[in-house]
């Protein structure tokens, strides 16, 4: 576990079928600059497969510093088009991240014998 402060911002956006290829093409185009921008650890768009027309685009920076600058009036604006095609209020929010754990926070869950062996999850 290491303690950052990293910034993530999110768009979940739902989109009818008929402007779905509209919206791919409009976060899809963000994507390539985003990642290149100094300070982009990782830039996503995700789909969901249970609700279809629902769409997820997920950015990681370093600062807060970073993020602001990376939103120019280009960026905006196509975050705004794509925000005019959601048929549902968009959900949009810039998270801080004090810290940061991997699989091994999922560790603390684990059962471990006393005998030190690796032991099984926990069955639920």
């Amino acid at each position: 576990m290491k303690d950052i402060i990293l910034i993530v911002f999110s768009m979940q956006i739902v989109v009818p079928d008929e402007r779905r290829t509209t919206l791919l093409r409009t976060l899809g185009a963000m994507l390539g600059p985003t990642r290149v921008t100094p300070g982009c650890l990782d830039a996503r768009l995700y789909s969901d497969l249970d609700r279809r027309e629902t769409l997820l685009l997920v950015e990681e920076w370093e600062s807060r510093e970073n993020f602001e600058h990376n939103l120019d009036m280009a960026k905006l604006n196509a975050i705004v088009a794509a925000i005019d095609l959601s048929s549902e209020a968009p959900v949009v929010r810039v998270d801080a991240v004090e810290r940061e754990e991997g699989v091994e926070a999922l560790a603390l869950h684990r059962s471990v014998p006393a005998d030190g062996s690796r032991g099984t999850w926990p069955e639920s």
